[in-house]
């Protein structure tokens, strides 16, 4: 019994820890470097960049719209989305030919018809910015963007995020980063590709909300696309 005791006495309880990387909550998607084709556009930031009149709205770098300083819209009128769609299945059925290809092409304009008509239960916060018109905003813009054949997630602009505010006091300039773009809208790369007068917030919030930002789904586009999302910061 008492060398019962005494083991017992002499016994003690270890506990050993295992830390558990956290999971990253962001897409990420590994791209061989030669695939990214890097164009002037994408680098090319100006340094005498000064802070000014810059509207609080993000801007299609390929919208053919009428550009006015007053009665401008974010987003396209719903006949330019319509007239838009039935453009680009003309040019696809130019382009392609074969059965099969214009049962994608009909699958993807029944998808973007889809996405049209789920406009009507966007939140109020939302309408705000999907009221549309037959002319874009003129000079300068927070967020000027560009990835060719594609529009913003339910054609609504917002869907590419503004952090133009968010660095404070002191914090003006522009970030321009280069982004990769899968089929369904999602960006799943981000890259800051230039900087004018940029801070470090600056930068790492760029690259934060250009993640967060979606395009339309497209059945026809390469797995993976280039564009560029333009950032202007304006301190409060």
């Amino acid at each position: 019994m008492y060398i019962g005791i005494f083991v017992y006495l002499q016994m003690s309880t270890y506990t050993q820890y295992f830390p558990i990387q956290s999971f990253f909550e962001e897409p990420a998607l590994e791209i061989p470097e030669e695939e990214v084709e890097v164009k002037p556009e994408n680098i090319e930031v100006p340094v005498d960049f000064k802070g000014g009149d810059v509207k609080n709205v993000s801007r299609d770098m390929n919208d053919s719209r009428e550009r006015s300083d007053k009665d401008w819209y974010q987003n396209k009128s719903a006949s330019d989305v319509e007239q838009s769609v039935k453009d680009y299945e003309k040019r696809l059925y130019e382009e392609t030919g074969g059965d099969a290809k214009r049962k994608a092409i009909q699958k993807e304009i029944d998808e973007r018809k889809k996405q049209n008509s789920n406009k009507s239960t966007t939140t109020s916060k939302e309408l705000n910015t999907t009221q549309g018109g037959n002319k874009a905003a003129a000079g300068s813009v927070m967020v000027d963007w560009s990835l060719s054949g594609r529009t913003a997630h339910q054609n609504n602009n917002w869907y590419v995020r503004n952090p133009g505010y968010t660095c404070g006091y002191g914090s003006s300039g522009k970030v321009s980063v280069q982004i990769i773009v899968n089929q369904n809208g999602d960006v799943v790369s981000a890259t800051a590709s230039g900087s004018a007068s940029a801070n470090d917030c600056m930068i790492q919030q760029a690259l934060k909300y250009a993640k967060l930002s979606r395009f339309n789904y497209s059945g026809s586009a390469p797995k993976t696309q280039t564009g560029t999302i333009i950032y202007t910061f304006v301190g409060q």
